[in-house]
């Protein structure tokens, strides 16, 4: 049954890694760092929307597994646990297609398979990463390449997790890239949260292709505070300023395509077409399936749902606050050099 994690559990070292007492068999001990296992979830934590971490669940004791498991097709990444240097994956009925995976891997996580970083594979693939500021169609638009049949998954958490506790570790660059190789996705919606460490994600494949997605200053502000807990206008607009720092680095390194969500909410054949062949895939949306599919909430059955958030109405008076405050925060040197008048 679930629950609310009181303490992590500690699991017991599985027993084939025991050594024999005053014997001191190093290659034995190297085999046991590398070894991966499994660990059935006994609880796991209620919280839907926490960053994914390594104290999510309460395990019972594991077993050794083989290296193959990390690859099956039940098993994804999870997040990271950054003492003691592995990967947790989760084995998970098929979710495929979640609108937000972490939390669809949190409440169907079976078992948790811990992957020590140095038997991560090599990572010579690289995805499409799409950035954002969040509220701003971005799930919108992961669901329009979906449709499409592209491969498309929406905010892996251990990116998230990177991002706000490592973002500056160069060193988990690879492990971000390997990690990423047990996904199989071309492309990556990534948590508003990563433009933390967007250089810290990116870097950590080859050649990405990199989306990053805006919205109308006033309108976005609009809506996250539907969101949020207690805002005040100079908050929201000191988070736009902080969430633009990551389209501020990443265009300096990579050729970025910037989305505005009112360019794409009608959600036309021919701009996902475009973004697609852009991407260098093949894959291309019908204009009926363009049309069905903007008509539907993109975040339904989410606690983001319109049905959720709409019920908390506009407030014109935050609107003309937050135009003042963004006024006075607007980063315009970003704003000049790329050439953004809209924001």
């Amino acid at each position: 049954m679930d629950g609310i994690i009181p303490v992590p559990v500690r699991p017991r070292t599985s027993a084939s890694c025991t050594p024999v007492p005053g014997v001191i068999d190093r290659p034995l001990r190297r085999k046991c760092q590398l070894s991966l296992t499994e660990h059935a979830v006994r609880l796991r934590i209620l919280d839907p929307v926490s960053i994914s971490q390594a104290t999510d669940f309460v395990l019972e004791t594991g077993r050794p597994v083989d290296r193959s498991r990390m690859l099956d097709p039940d098993v994804s990444p999870y997040c990271f646990d950054f003492d003691a240097r592995k990967l947790f994956c989760v084995s998970t009925p098929d979710i495929a297609g979640a609108t937000f995976f972490y939390q669809a891997q949190r409440q169907g996580a079976r078992s948790v398979i811990k992957v020590p970083f140095d038997t991560l594979p090599e990572a010579p693939l690289s995805p499409t990463l799409i950035f954002s500021i969040g509220r701003c169609g971005s799930t919108l638009l992961h669901k329009a390449f979906e449709a499409a049949g592209v491969r498309t998954v929406s905010e892996p958490d251990y990116f998230t997790q990177a991002a706000l506790h490592k973002p500056h570790d160069p060193a988990l660059r690879s492990v971000i890239g390997r990690a990423t190789q047990l996904l199989p996705y071309s492309v990556i919606k990534l948590r508003a949260e990563c433009n933390n460490a967007a250089l810290l994600i990116a870097g950590g494949f080859r050649a990405p292709r990199v989306i990053f997605v805006l919205r109308d200053p006033v309108d976005w502000a609009a809506s996250a505070r539907r969101v949020s807990r207690d805002p005040s206008p100079g908050g929201i607009a000191a988070l736009l300023r902080a969430l633009l720092v990551g389209l501020d680095s990443l265009t300096r390194h990579y050729d970025v395509r910037i989305c505005y969500y009112e360019d794409f909410r009608a959600l036309t054949a021919n701009y996902v077409n475009a973004l697609l062949a852009w991407m260098g895939s093949d894959a291309r949306i019908r204009p009926a399936v363009a049309a069905e599919l903007a008509d539907k909430d993109a975040q339904e059955g989410s606690i983001f749902a319109r049905t959720s958030v709409g019920q908390v109405p506009d407030d014109p008076a935050f609107r003309e606050a937050f135009r003042d405050e963004w006024g006075r925060a607007r980063p315009t040197a970003l704003i000049e050099r790329l050439d953004l008048p809209r924001l």
